[in-house]
């Protein structure tokens, strides 16, 4: 921030090395978030460690395995991309540019973020190498926290699906099967699974809300600001430059989308137990449990949503507006700058 506000004094020139500190201000936000909410989290983890130790039906436990492996394959795509993306911020770039020699003979070594040290000079060893080492461990935290946050999140949305499945399982069969003893309790044990599912969507909400709203914000400035970077790339016909803001690029819309498409995911398996319930055939019941279906129907009427800030809904329709709010600040940009 030092260097942008005391060194620079070309406007485009402050442009291009801002994502960086944007990008460094939301994972700092969010590591934030995370310790202050780590007893959520943890209660989170502690409720999902339950359902899988509780479980017993093979069926369930094949659609909880299911949408573990497809937690697993998103978060290791993800984080392939984002430490490809940092090592071409963080080493490629600088190593591409090398050593520069100004016309006053002064040689500069590129560093892969912009520092200003009032007290030492950063381009005398030992110093460079040491802010070099700094700025690249500092890098691999940022990106480390990224991807824990995407994990958590697309956790707890996976296993909330998973959970979902086996309830609209469980409505089914209490209805179909032909089996009249313990007809309460199996009916009880519907009540409970619906009732735990929607106590642990509170909980990863009142978690997850602000980091979330931080997430979808940061991304909508990220990627109008990386998108300008493509373009200025693009006119000094830099090929090396241009290949790793588009790493970036695909890094911040794969994130942001995924994020969106849990959030879509949760609310169409709310829609899914909804319907469900609207559906089940209770005049196969007796007069008096049909009756207690009338709970099952209030409960699932509710809709099923995570929300950033509380605000914002968590869906394939807020992705849609992070792309058109991206890409007009975008135009904007250039027509201004």
């Amino acid at each position: 921030m030092l260097y942008v506000f005391m060194v620079l004094t070309d406007f485009r020139l402050r442009l291009k090395v801002m994502a960086s500190g944007i990008f460094t201000i939301t994972e700092i936000i969010k590591y934030s978030y995370a310790v202050l909410y780590k007893s959520q989290m943890k209660n989170c983890l502690i409720l999902i460690d339950e359902d899988w130790r509780n479980v017993i039906n093979s069926s369930d436990r094949n659609s909880m395995i299911d949408r573990v492996k497809t937690c697993k394959h998103l978060i290791v795509i993800c984080a392939i991309i984002v430490y490809v993306t940092g090592m071409a911020v963080r080493m490629i770039i600088p190593l591409s540019v090398g050593k520069i020699v100004t016309s006053q003979n002064i040689t500069i070594r590129p560093l892969p973020h912009v520092a200003y040290l009032v007290i030492f000079d950063v381009q005398r060893s030992p110093v460079y190498e040491i802010v070099y080492f700094i700025q690249f461990l500092a890098g691999l935290i940022k990106y480390t926290i990224t991807i824990t946050t995407f994990s958590f999140m697309t956790l707890c949305a996976m296993h909330f699906c998973a959970q979902s499945d086996i309830l609209v399982t469980l409505m089914n069969d209490f209805v179909n099967e032909n089996q009249p003893e313990n007809l309460n309790k199996r009916l009880a044990i519907v009540v409970e699974r619906q009732i735990r599912i929607r106590n642990f969507l509170q909980l990863v909400q009142s978690t997850i809300q602000y980091t979330s709203l931080i997430q979808i914000v940061g991304s909508t400035v990220m990627i109008c600001l990386v998108g300008y970077y493509v373009i200025m790339e693009w006119e000094k016909h830099n090929v090396v430059n241009i290949c790793a803001y588009i790493s970036g690029l695909i890094m911040l819309w794969y994130i942001i989308f995924i994020y969106c498409y849990m959030g879509e995911q949760i609310i169409e398996q709310g829609e899914k137990v909804s319907l469900t319930t609207c559906t089940l055939e209770w005049y196969r019941l007796e007069d008096a449990t049909a009756r207690a279906l009338i709970l099952l129907i209030t409960i699932s009427e509710n809709p099923l949503k995570l929300k950033a800030g509380n605000f914002i809904d968590i869906s394939l329709r807020t992705f849609g507006n992070v792309a058109k709010m991206s890409m007009t600040y975008l135009n904007l940009l250039r027509s201004v700058v």
